[in-house]
């Protein structure tokens, strides 16, 4: 799949914000992202996006974002998390920034990792069989960015990641 929507944010303080999960499984190689110009005075932008691979699945995560010289005084805010299921799943977070105005504020954060094998057996020494377990990390995981989801989207989002970690151990 490939999916790359854009903002132009033209006038004054205009305001653009882009909430994104991904859930590669196996033989799927999923690129996605998003594109982000800051054309005026004191625009901002936030970006903050989950990726969850299991299978061996393939996520990459672009990120553009161009402060235009008319842009002073604009904030933007990069943040991609990515969990990997396996040690055969890919995750890559490709971020391009383009500043060309004076007194911004830029901040991009990516971070990558694994399921914890003790937050694993944590829970299941607290009685929670193993998928279960499984299923409640990357639930955690994706709960910051699902929050901001309309509700039937953060319902569809649970249902399949129940879905995807039924049958994931083994």
């Amino acid at each position: 799949g490939y999916l790359y929507p854009m903002s132009v944010l033209d006038g004054r303080k205009s305001r653009s914000s882009f909430t994104g999960i991904t859930f590669a499984g196996a033989g799927q190689n999923l690129d996605t992202g998003c594109k982000v110009v800051l054309n005026a005075p004191d625009t901002s932008a936030t970006v903050e996006t989950k990726g969850i691979s299991k299978g061996g699945g393939i996520q990459t995560f672009r990120s553009s974002v161009v402060v235009t010289p008319k842009a002073e005084g604009a904030r933007v805010s990069v943040s991609c998390a990515s969990l990997m299921l396996d040690d055969e799943s890919r995750s890559d977070t490709i971020p391009a920034m383009d500043v060309r105005a004076k007194n911004v504020d830029i901040g991009h954060e990516a971070t990558i990792g694994r399921i914890g094998d003790d937050k694993v057996f944590y829970l299941m020494s607290r009685g929670i069989p193993e998928e279960e377990a499984r299923a409640m990390i990357v639930n955690g995981f994706a709960n910051p960015v699902a929050k901001e989801l309309p509700l039937e989207y953060a319902v569809e989002m649970n249902n399949l990641i129940k879905l995807e970690m039924e049958g994931a151990i083994g």
